[in-house]
């Protein structure tokens, strides 16, 4: 069985998050519009776009639709959920740092991570 880390998950819905953004950008659709027609906040699209919101498989499968896009393009397409190599030591650089700063560099990385997946597909 395959252990899932914080990180981990963080990174997994930071890829989420920037696949929606790209397709979004792509449907040109900003984010407010975005958010009218799934009923939810701008805010809300700007925090799944970051990777700081999970929502529910069904919102995700509307958000696809919306899009007008197959919801498996908008996974990450590896996979795992995680990537060790890059983020394997990263709590223990930040053992001794506050909680929020912990939660920010990690989901810094995870999104720099992502982002930089998406370049190279």
């Amino acid at each position: 069985m395959v252990e899932t880390t914080d990180i981990m998950l963080k990174h997994f819905y930071a890829a989420v998050g920037a696949r929606v953004r790209s397709a979004r950008d792509g449907a040109g659709l900003s984010q407010s519009m975005l958010a009218h027609r799934i009923g939810f906040t701008r805010s809300s699209v700007a925090n799944l776009e970051a990777g700081r919101q999970r929502i529910a498989l069904h919102l995700f499968v509307l958000i696809a639709q919306e899009l007008g896009a197959n919801p498996l393009t908008l996974l990450p397409e590896d996979a795992s959920i995680g990537n060790a190599d890059v983020l394997g030591k990263l709590d223990e650089h930040l053992a001794d740092s506050s909680e929020s700063t912990r939660e920010f560099v990690q989901g810094a990385v995870a999104q720099l991570v992502a982002d930089s997946r998406r370049r190279e597909s």
